[in-house]
């Protein structure tokens, strides 16, 4: 009697454990299932955030253009109304290149030879307009030439050097274009000699404000684009993260 009682107690003990065991086990289950399902709507709401930044920065690139169209415009303009045909028609196709350009590029970063080529286009267009009162330079770091950086960050730098304080300037305008690495940085500079102040430049359009959020939205670490007034005149300038070109 006693073994059977025994063997009964352990039946009873096995059972019990067993709708333990089982109501740990669907616990773990549910748990499981519920963190699951919290890394699916976690993992969903990072790629609603990355498709709602590539729409504001797709935004944020064609404010750019039709502010350049209408300068570039504005430049064929005083060239025809100077009857300068050759220079006209030398702008149009520089102008024709900067639309292929545009058409062409539908990347988020592109890289410095290509930026620096299509800036050329804008400059060859104000080239013809003053002729040999625009000295431009180039400083441009080899170690740094292969960097990749947002579509137009180089053109809106140039532009607005033209439209605050370069289209002003009487005598020689001085346009300085640099391009360095420091580091695991790329730096950028644009410098000019025009008259204008800082303030003329943050309160007018909003070219700079709109290629820092457009660097602030592409890249996970530091960036930076400041401008400053010194001796030598104002000066843009950007930093970012150095990547070689077909390393994104």
């Amino acid at each position: 009697m006693m073994n059977d009682g025994l063997i009964f107690s352990i039946i009873i003990f096995l059972c019990l454990l067993a709708s333990v065991v089982s109501l740990v086990v669907l616990t773990i289950l549910k748990l499981l299932e519920q963190e699951f399902d919290y890394l699916q709507m976690e993992n969903k709401q990072i790629q609603l955030e990355k498709q709602v930044q590539q729409m504001e920065y797709i935004q944020l690139s064609q404010q750019i253009r039709p502010h350049f169209l209408l300068n570039s415009l504005n430049t064929m303009m005083s060239l025809a109304r100077l009857e300068r045909n050759n220079d006209l028609i030398f702008s149009m196709e520089k102008f024709s290149t900067f639309l292929k350009y545009q058409s062409k590029n539908k990347e988020s970063l592109v890289s410095f030879e290509s930026e620096i080529n299509h800036t050329k286009n804008y400059l060859a267009m104000q080239k013809m307009r003053y002729g040999s009162k625009l000295d431009i330079e180039y400083q441009i770091e080899q170690a740094a030439y292969d960097s990749i950086l947002p579509p137009y960050t180089l053109q809106t730098f140039v532009e607005n050097a033209f439209k605050h304080g370069l289209d002003k300037k009487r005598g020689t305008k001085q346009l300085v274009i640099k391009l360095k690495r420091h580091g695991d940085w790329v730096i950028l500079k644009v410098v000019d000699n025009g008259d204008s102040e800082p303030e003329h430049h943050r309160n007018t359009g909003m070219g700079l404000e709109n290629v820092r959020k457009r660097f602030e939205l592409i890249f996970d670490l530091y960036t930076e684009v400041s401008l400053k007034k010194s001796e030598k005149g104002t000066e843009v300038k950007a930093i970012w993260p150095y990547t070689p070109e077909g390393r994104i």
